[in-house]
């Protein structure tokens, strides 16, 4: 078995963990990252449709900044947020973020007269160089700094258990080398976790096969304390068919460069949302369209999984083709573009919350881990936010450098993990095969976690998460026993970390007793500022869970309400 010694393992290769790989390696401090897909080429950050919201870029004034305070603090994290994390990152977006990108040769697009085009509203965004492709470009940059620095890199290489010291302090990771069958061992003074958002547990879901919720899981074994598991976000306009199109989405969002945008149209063919009657000054375009759809959803006139439909029919062909991709959906589904109204459906997009950290330092609460982008649960989305996050761990990790101490982890940990995977290569089982396990819990996540939730159907997803992990789990059987190559072993990895995370999701639907911006809970349907505008913590207690409520500070904005229904609250 392999070992490798670094500073810092960095566990994940998005935004978040490519830049603070970079930054470490800027202060001196030398880090590893490992990825299980390839650096800035798989994951949520590859999928980002615009950048950020604010900037000098865009003729930040006074008032933009107030603006976006308010989206990051209101609109986008439902008051969810540590607001001095909010300004003290808005502050680093304008005055590092933008300027060190075009720095480094990042396009943003302009157009004839050299102005960086934008989206219309208070809120605006901007594009590297299309909207709907920013992702691509920036990812890609990002791998090519990564590599011109010289930082080192395990590709393919899946981290299954984070090792802890004798004294409980995270110390390394037990790694397994997709393509190789090889177990590794990497000794690291520090952990980061930058795992991302741990989209891939609903049928129908924006995030790529990666994505089975691996950083959470582990923490959470390691012993962290999570916090709003059960915020979970949603594409409302996703392609319904084919099925494998689903992380298309004919944006309803404001348009790049334009005045218009897509509209959503029910089954009787009235339209029921436009973002430019809607939700004009762009706050809070998301969470305004899931309201929207759900009173769709209780007339009878749509469905979360079609049954309404979405398009560019009110716009010029040109307009959307100018600054944007969506077009070329369409046109590659052999539909007439603008004309045609394509039927969409709900995914579930990134989440809310994860693994709890002090917003200042990255650090979890476990020693020698640290968290940053969507794997912690301090913040919402958005590509500039994970930036960030990478930007404060490093400078985290760098203040406490002097006193962190490199030991050993405990060999009976790596032995039994060694033994686990072992075990979950095995072929005699004569249960399913892990992928069948992965689409039932994804059905049981969509059915009964799904966008409105309640008492009993949470209950009836415990009991069949019970089940299969007391039933499936163990007698999954693999068709290929081998080493090499084996997607079918990674899926049974993945496996035990869905239903690890699953069960603490929906833990954590039952405690939140309220409805707040995308979190709908059918019994308790009001938003209650009073007792709920709190961090819903978790922890382990013995063989269960202890659940806290943490109140977040409030020293810029207050909801300006106690208690309301959530439909009619338009964050």
């Amino acid at each position: 078995m392999r070992r490798i010694k670094t500073d810092v393992a960095i566990i994940g290769g998005g935004a978040a963990g490519c830049y603070a790989a970079l930054c470490l390696h800027k202060q001196g401090v030398a880090p590893l990252i490992i990825c299980k897909g390839l650096v800035g080429k798989s994951g949520a950050s590859l999928f980002a449709g615009n950048l950020v919201i604010s900037g000098k870029l865009l003729g930040n004034t006074d008032e933009q900044a107030r603006n976006t305070a308010e989206f990051l603090i209101k609109y986008h994290n439902q008051f969810l947020i540590d607001q001095r994390w909010a300004r003290r990152c808005g502050e680093w977006i304008e005055s590092v973020y933008y300027p060190e990108l075009e720095e480094a040769g990042l396009y943003f697009r302009r157009d004839d007269s050299g102005n960086v085009v934008t989206s219309p509203g208070k809120i605006r965004s901007v594009a590297a160089n299309m909207q709907g492709n920013s992702g691509v470009p920036f990812m890609d940059l990002r791998r090519k700094q990564i590599i011109r620095a010289g930082i080192p890199r395990l590709e393919e290489t899946v981290v299954t258990a984070l090792l802890r010291d004798a004294g409980g302090a995270v110390c390394g990771a037990f790694c397994l080398d997709v393509l190789s069958g090889e177990y590794l061992v990497v000794e690291a003074k520090a952990v980061i976790m930058a795992t991302g958002y741990s989209d891939r547990l609903h049928k129908r879901s924006t995030g790529t096969r990666e994505m089975s919720a691996d950083g959470i899981a582990m923490a959470w074994r390691a012993g962290a304390a999570l916090v709003n598991m059960e915020m979970q976000w949603w594409h409302t306009n996703d392609i319904a068919h084919p099925p494998s199109w689903q992380r298309m989405q004919v944006y309803p969002n404001p348009m790049l460069g334009s005045e218009k945008s897509a509209r959503m149209v029910n089954s009787a063919g009235e339209e029921f949302f436009n973002q430019q009657q809607d939700d004009p000054l762009a706050f809070g375009p998301y969470t305004v369209q899931l309201k929207a759809l759900a009173k769709q959803v209780h007339a009878g006139k749509a469905r979360y999984d079609g049954g309404y439909f979405a398009g560019f029919d009110n716009c010029d062909a040109e307009e959307v083709d100018r600054y944007t991709t969506y077009g070329k959906i369409y046109r590659q589904l052999g539909l007439e573009f603008p004309k045609t109204l394509v039927e969409t459906a709900v995914t579930s997009h990134y989440r809310q919350g994860g693994i709890d950290v002090d917003t200042a330092t990255m650090r979890s609460t476990v020693p020698g881990l640290y968290v940053a982008g969507g794997a912690g649960g301090h913040s919402n989305g958005l590509i500039a936010l994970a930036t960030f996050d990478g930007k404060v761990v490093a400078d985290g990790i760098v203040a406490d450098f002097a006193g962190l101490i490199s030991k050993p982890p405990g060999e009976i940990e790596i032995e039994i993990e060694r033994r686990r995977l072992d075990g979950l290569r095995a072929t005699s089982g004569t249960g399913p095969a892990p992928v069948i396990v992965k689409e039932t819990l994804r059905d049981i996540m969509w059915d009964k976690v799904g966008v409105e939730k309640d008492k009993g159907g949470l209950d009836a997803a415990l009991e069949e998460l019970s089940h299969i992990r007391s039933h499936l789990l163990p007698d999954m059987r693999l068709s290929n026993g081998g080493l090499r190559a084996n997607y079918e072993w990674l899926d049974a990895i993945d496996v035990v970390n869905m239903v690890d995370v699953c069960e603490l999701i929906v833990q954590s639907s039952l405690e939140r007793k309220e409805s707040r911006g995308p979190f709908f809970r059918t019994d308790f349907p009001d938003t209650d500022n009073r007792e709920w505008l709190v961090a819903n913590v978790l922890s382990k207690s013995g063989n269960g869970i202890k659940f806290q409520r943490r109140p977040y500070e409030l020293p810029y904005l207050e909801p300006g309400f106690e208690r309301k229904a959530n439909m009619e609250v338009a964050w």
